[in-house]
């Protein structure tokens, strides 16, 4: 496991599958990094257990797997990237990444952000 920043995610956003472990309220409140899915850290150890079949039906992305070398965990400020980062090293994940900066970061550099029922417009 090892850190990215806001330059690293952003400019490979497209190849990373961004995990995002914030609430669900948070993240159709405050918005998301485009293309992150929503996995709270609170459920992240039980859907670890989920068959591929019912994660994907309850989460709508593919499980996560301890080879994925694009996996990278994000939270609302970074505290709660430690706490899922605990949970993927008991269960064996080594290769993914932490955004430790993360939503507030990505907000501070003018990431885009994209909130529901907010069209996707990709940076010019």
């Amino acid at each position: 496991m090892s850190a990215i920043d806001f330059e690293g995610l952003s400019s490979k956003l497209s190849e990373f599958k961004v995990v995002d472990v914030r609430l669900r309220d948070e993240f159709k409140e405050q918005g998301q990094l485009p293309g992150s899915h929503v996995l709270p850290v609170q459920e992240l150890e039980e859907a670890l257990e989920m068959s591929e079949d019912d994660f994907k039906a309850k989460y709508g992305f593919p499980k996560l797997s301890v080879e994925d070398e694009n996996l990278v965990i994000s939270c609302r400020s970074g505290r709660r990237v430690g706490i899922a980062n605990e949970v993927l090293q008991k269960k064996g994940f080594t290769k993914h990444r932490l955004y430790n900066g993360s939503f507030l970061d990505w907000e501070k550099n003018g990431g885009t952000i994209i909130k529901p029922g907010m069209p996707f417009q990709p940076e010019k």
